[in-house]
């Protein structure tokens, strides 16, 4: 997984887009929709806060540390109503969002926002606090969403990650239906991490730590095995979920995790996807992936791969950005000439030159929520002839099959990388950590 950094355009988001994406994410919040940036309505106060699809941040704007959540603490287990208690010195005004499930006064199928105290307020010292009442939220991994600004052009982002063990069960392990990209084919894969993990540095378990092409994160990838060990279960009411746990304890470099089956491949035609939540912080690179021909058991990342992004995320709210709420998707063509459809720009169907590469804005598409806002799936159908990215079964980039993704087989990984590639990390407002919480993943064959 390589960081992309050519500037997205297929779904790039210009000034009117901005103005959708900010009435997106408030649609179920406030009723009201107010570009112009009047702070007495929940849109206008969230403007600022996002990047035109991490082009920089929407409006000038300096981004200060200054929200520091003291309970419950961060990446921990609630139950039932919970106190939540921060502060943000400098700051006047606040507002603490979450993704609800459908309800009956909303039963909109994707669930909704909600502002969880709409008359919060903090005092001289900039403390503040709210009861969330956790049982009318989803079960299992949840992402509190914290915006303060002061009277000026300061602001800041906190995501607060937790874990609800009580709650609504809503949508949680592997639909009965099968996705509609993978139709006419088999599954030959799937996990949704309710059993015993079966992980091993050496290759004996059903997943393996290390893969051949390297380690891109900053915060390295470690063993299953010793006193951090960033893989783990936490148990909802429905079903377990796979946790990757991104910690670094004193003194060290940090660490967290990287998985790729030991003994299981694909071929074209296939369908792979995984669903999964994690965090919106500078340096966090959740990603789910796969690699054609270079295999992980092949003990070497010498010669040409097709590289297949499903889901590259960048956490970047800092005072460099704003929030970035898209994902890129990109094919990668390794040590190889380009295909001719890129080299001569050949046009598809639509009429628009095909794209090995794009930027997907959620917040635009199906239930309106970034990819730190709630769980979505990432899927990708490859076929001999075609290759196509999914967003809960939303297609956003579809191209032709390089030779090799044409014809040799598939490995998939899912990691969380913090930083790397000249890609810095600072998560110390979170004790050094961060999630990424994996609902399932699977994988259909078709005929070879």
């Amino acid at each position: 997984m390589t960081p992309t950094r050519t500037r997205p355009c297929s779904l790039g988001l210009h000034h009117l887009a901005m103005v959708a994406l900010v009435a997106a994410f408030t649609n179920e919040a406030t009723a009201q929709n107010d570009p112009s940036g009047d702070r007495s309505t929940l849109s206008g106060f969230l403007s600022t806060f996002y990047t035109d699809a991490g082009g920089g941040s929407a409006t000038k704007t300096n981004w200060v540390p200054s929200i520091a959540v003291s309970t419950p603490a961060y990446c921990s287990a609630i139950k039932g109503d919970t106190p939540v208690t921060f502060k943000a010195p400098g700051m006047t005004a606040v507002h603490a969002l979450c993704w609800q499930q459908p309800t009956t006064g909303n039963p909109n199928r994707w669930g909704h926002d909600v502002d969880l105290c709409p008359d919060l307020k903090l005092d001289a010292s900039g403390n503040g606090s709210f009861v969330l009442h956790a049982d009318t939220f989803p079960n299992g991994p949840i992402n509190l969403r914290l915006y303060a600004k002061d009277s000026g052009n300061k602001q800041d982002y906190c995501e607060l990650q937790l874990f609800n063990q009580g709650g609504v069960v809503w949508n949680q392990g592997i639909p009965r239906m099968d996705p509609p990209a993978a139709q006419g084919m088999k599954l030959a894969f799937s996990d949704d991490f309710d059993g015993p993990l079966s992980i091993a540095g050496d290759k004996s378990g059903k997943y393996w730590t290390h893969w051949a092409g390297g380690d891109g994160s900053s915060w390295p990838f470690a063993e299953n095995e010793g006193p951090h060990n960033p893989f783990g279960q936490l148990k909802g009411k429905l079903k377990n979920y796979l946790r990757i746990h991104a910690s670094k304890p004193e003194g060290s470099r940090g660490m967290t995790g990287s998985l790729t089956p030991t003994h299981f491949t694909s071929k074209a035609p296939c369908y792979l996807e995984c669903r999964f939540l994690a965090q919106n912080a500078t340096g966090t690179w959740p990603g789910f992936w796969a690699c054609a021909k270079r295999r992980a058991d092949l003990g070497t990342n010498k010669g040409p791969c097709d590289e297949v992004d499903i889901i590259e995320a960048y956490g970047t709210n800092s005072k460099s950005g704003g929030i970035w709420t898209g994902y890129h998707v990109t094919t990668h063509f390794w040590g190889q000439p380009d295909p001719k459809w890129v080299t001569d720009k050949a046009k598809g169907p639509d009429g628009n030159p095909y794209a090995a590469h794009t930027m997907v804005t959620p917040m635009l598409l199906g239930g309106k929520s970034s990819w730190s806002t709630t769980f979505h799936t990432y899927g990708a159908l490859l076929t001999p002839t075609v290759t196509s990215y999914f967003l809960d079964d939303i297609e956003v980039l579809r191209h032709p099959s390089g030779e090799i993704s044409a014809t040799e087989p598939f490995c998939f990984l899912v990691n969380l990388a913090i930083g790397g590639g000249g890609w810095n990390a600072d998560l110390q407002r979170y004790g050094n950590q961060s999630d990424m919480w994996v609902d399932y993943i699977r994988v259909y064959q078709g005929v070879k």
